[in-house]
């Protein structure tokens, strides 16, 4: 008699688990495409080695 009661309980803490781990996978997935979009906006076309402006001069 316990046993189906203590089945219910787990399977409903089990769903609540996997549905929180899902939604935060999905959050931080947005979250690296938004960085990611905004990273492709901020590209530097002079930059060829890809290591940054290390010059001491803005390149307004």
């Amino acid at each position: 008699m316990l046993s189906p009661l203590m089945f219910i309980i787990g399977f409903i803490i089990f769903l609540l688990y996997m549905s929180g781990l899902l939604w935060m996978i999905k959050k931080s997935h947005d979250d690296q495409r938004k960085r990611r979009e905004s990273d492709l906006r901020n590209v530097d076309d002079n930059d060829y080695d890809g290591g940054g402006n290390w010059g001491r001069f803005d390149n307004n």
